[in-house]
């Protein structure tokens, strides 16, 4: 057989296979797929900022602060409704607008020459600690129920935040796949000094390009915040390893350049259901059907299962992801 074709089969299948497993770990616990509803609700939060990193990444890029920017824009919100006295609205504007500009000084950063590695690992700790300048470990909470409503309500029968990803995956597909934007996204990733002398407009690319990423991060504060029913200095950390985890798993090369939005979100699906089956089956024995393995289901041992599959599966798509720009 065709060894490009058994490498295509192998890329394609792999996540699938892993999709397959994490949701007959879900449904051996939960038969009825409504029951899922209020699980996907933080998920759904985690997609869409995965769908904004997917961009950053097929670009060649990364943004360890996307977590802290969520965080940040949470506290502008509360600090400006709860201690300043403005209204809801005009706090929840200038949340998103915290976002943005958070995003949009990485990406300046990084047009002027900065690592995307440094400059948002620093930017990290910079959001997280004005984050908590602003709330000093205070808890903001007495959010209105209209506000709440966003976090925990639904539409058409689903939670908001999945209508949310819908929306966004829809708006980031046409975005990455269909724009000229997009495809300056996957030259830069590919070959960036090709892209530079074929005339890619790299630093208003990068610049725009993580000011979108923020946008999409304060936007979540938004839905994470009313979710949550406070503001907390805290609330986004850990946010970017789950973020990037879907990414990676839904099969788009870490180094840039191959990928897509609808591999995020099969990344995504593997990730929730498998996190939410790890957590219904508890701290019981996992025995795995026709081989014998049986894997205790600790806390411990669901990281480092989650560990170990973002290694294989980064492992595996710069080894079987076609080193020419394709965006499948």
């Amino acid at each position: 057989m065709n060894v490009a074709l058994l490498r295509r089969v192998a890329r394609e299948a792999f996540p699938w296979l892993l999709l397959a497993f994490a949701m007959w770990m879900v449904l051996a616990r939960l038969p009825k797929i409504s029951s899922l509803l209020p699980l996907w609700r933080p998920w759904a939060e985690i997609g869409v900022l995965a769908l904004g990193m997917t961009a950053v990444i097929l670009s060649g890029g990364i943004d360890l602060s996307v977590g802290s920017m969520v965080t940040l824009s949470g506290a502008v919100l509360g600090y400006l409704w709860q201690v300043t006295g403005l209204p809801l609205g005009v706090a929840a504007s200038a949340a998103v607008l915290t976002g943005t500009v958070a995003g949009g000084l990485n990406g300046l950063a990084i047009s002027w020459g900065m690592s995307p590695l440094v400059t948002t690992l620093a930017s990290m700790a910079l959001y997280s600690g004005l984050a908590m300048a602003l709330l000093e470990q205070s808890r903001i909470t007495g959010f209105p129920p209209a506000f709440l409503a966003l976090g925990n309500g639904s539409f058409a029968g689903l939670p908001s935040q999945v209508v949310l990803l819908m929306t966004a995956a829809a708006t980031l597909a046409v975005l990455v796949h269909a724009t000229r934007f997009g495809r300056y996204l996957f030259s830069l990733g590919d070959q960036r000094k090709s892209a530079e002398f074929a005339g890619v407009p790299v630093p208003q690319v990068e610049r725009a390009l993580y000011a979108l990423n923020g946008f999409l991060a304060g936007l979540v504060a938004l839905w994470f915040t009313a979710r949550r029913g406070a503001a907390v200095a805290d609330a986004g950390q850990g946010l970017e390893l789950q973020v990037i985890a879907c990414v990676v798993l839904g099969g788009t090369r870490v180094t840039g350049g191959w990928g897509s939005i609808a591999r995020t979100l099969l990344g995504l699906g593997i990730l929730a259901h498998l996190e939410i089956g790890l957590r219904l089956w508890g701290n019981q024995t996992l025995t795995l059907p026709g081989l014998g393995w049986t894997i205790p289901l600790n806390a411990n041992a669901r990281l480092i299962l989650i560990g170990l599959l973002v290694i294989v599966v980064a492992l595996l798509n710069e080894r079987l992801a076609p080193r020419q720009r394709d965006s499948t």
